[in-house]
């Protein structure tokens, strides 16, 4: 499955996903400076479970 439109598709879809959190991140800070360190932390949770369903779909050799 490697190199087919499908991966490139979910890459591009990742990299997506990275871009709008740190444009929501970048918004809700300037929105409200007292929330600063939980969005920071919701920004990181977020990243992370991103980043294990990545892994995962890595390591079912779906990507």
């Amino acid at each position: 499955m490697k190199n087919s439109p499908l991966d490139s598709s979910i890459k591009e879809a990742f990299q997506e996903i990275y871009k709008d959190i740190d444009k929501l991140v970048f918004i809700s800070n300037n929105a409200n400076v007292f929330n600063h360190n939980e969005i920071t932390r919701i920004e990181k949770s977020i990243k992370q479970n991103v980043k294990a369903i990545e892994y995962i779909l890595i390591s079912q050799k779906l990507l």
